[in-house]
Parts: C-alpha cells; sequence; structure tokens
C-alpha cells in the first residue's frame, strides 16, 4: 500500500515538474506556429473533459509520455478535488503564452485558465505541442 502511494505522489510530482519545466520563461509572447483560437477551444475542451470525468477523451489528447504519467490514480485526485470545488460553472479568464524547451528547442503553447466552480476557482496550466497534444497539465 505505502508502494502505491508513493508511486502515485512520484508520478504527481512528475506531472508537475514537467508543466514547470514547460513554463519556463511563459510570458514569451505565442509563436506564430499556434493558432491562438485553436489553443483557446483546446483548453476549454480539457477542461471539459476532466469535469466530464472522462480519462480516455483527456488521454486521447496527450502525448505519450503524459499517457504514461496520467494513470487512473492520477486521474482520480484529479476528480477528488474537483469535486471538492462544487459544480463547475464557467472559465472565468484564459491567459496565452509561449515557451521553448531549452533542451530540445520545441515551441510550446501555455495557457493558465482560470475555471470557476461553485465552491472555488481551480487555476488550470495547460500546455500544448504545436501538434496540438496535452503535453502538461497541472492546476491549484
Amino acid at each position: 500500500m505505502k508502494n502505491t502511494a508513493f508511486r502515485s505522489l512520484g508520478l504527481i510530482t512528475l506531472i508537475i515538474l514537467l508543466s514547470i519545466s514547460l513554463l519556463c520563461g511563459c510570458s514569451q509572447k505565442l509563436s506564430s506556429d499556434f493558432d491562438e483560437e485553436e489553443v483557446k477551444k483546446a483548453t476549454e475542451n480539457v477542461i471539459s473533459l476532466l469535469n466530464a470525468r472522462d480519462s480516455e477523451g483527456v488521454k486521447q489528447l496527450c502525448t505519450a509520455q503524459m499517457k504514461d504519467l496520467l494513470t487512473d490514480d492520477v486521474f482520480s485526485k484529479i476528480y477528488a478535488s474537483l469535486d471538492d470545488g462544487g459544480n463547475y460553472q464557467e472559465i472565468k479568464d484564459i491567459s496565452i503564452g509561449g515557451t521553448t524547451d531549452k533542451s530540445s528547442e520545441e515551441e510550446f503553447a501555455v495557457v493558465v485558465a482560470k475555471a470557476k466552480y461553485e465552491i472555488r476557482t481551480f487555476t488550470f496550466t495547460i500546455t500544448f505541442t504545436k501538434q496540438m497534444k496535452l503535453a502538461g497539465l497541472y492546476y491549484k
């Protein structure tokens, strides 16, 4: 049991670290290789899938690395947090920027979206590749 808990904690930490590493320099302007409206719609879609508890739908959007990191246990923790927020109401604010991974020089779109729920507001940080694959997911 302890081994599973440590493994889950390790995966969540890895997801957070991946997201943070992609965010370095997130104040950069969005690359012209991205369509801002497409990025916004993809963000809304990810949040909708999470609210619908559609783990498979989210995984279909992911890069291979993110698919491996988003286990059923991780999804359970995400859904439990969202449940604590109450009923979903709306996305209040979306900010879109860009970043470049220093080691691979790959460009990403980074979105910070504030989603209002009945009891609290969650801030989602969602990262997409140029192919619009989900490469990072963090919420607080």
